[in-house]
């Protein structure tokens, strides 16, 4: 019996969903090892009312959106100037001080985290447009 070669499209949705895949396997406990390390030390900073409003500060005490004040603090210690200019952070004065070795784990995970969301949007972009192509024409 012959195999019949795989199409290109099947190709890259693998491709795509793969390297999803393996970001989103990467970045949980990257981003849970992460979480343990900053709010011990950045909470007391920065967990309070100026920078989060009274609604975030009940919402990010708990688990799962914790994660979402850790992923908000590993971007202001890897790009302080660009996050301050945005409206959260834009009355801090000083990044708290972290070492180097924190602050270069933040950079790595910011990295990977907007690769992520880059490579999925493409992947479903793609997914869509493959999709309307062979129903619509």
């Amino acid at each position: 019996m012959p195999v019949e070669p795989a199409s290109i499209i099947w190709t890259l949705f693998t491709l795509g969903l793969g390297s999803v895949l393996v970001l989103i396997a990467i970045l949980i406990p990257f981003l849970i090892v992460m979480h343990n390390i900053l709010y011990k030390q950045l909470d007391p900073l920065l967990f309070k009312e100026p920078w989060f409003n009274s609604a975030q500060l009940i919402m990010f005490k708990s688990w799962p959106l914790s994660f979402i004040k850790s992923v908000i603090y590993m971007f202001l210690i890897a790009y302080p100037n660009y996050i301050r200019k945005k409206k959260r952070f834009n009355q801090l004065e000083t990044v708290p001080t972290l070492t180097p070795r924190i602050k270069t784990a933040c950079k790595i995970y910011t990295v990977l985290h907007v690769a992520m969301i880059l490579i999925g949007l493409n992947w479903l972009l793609f997914i869509f447009s493959v999709f309307a192509i062979d129903n619509w024409f």
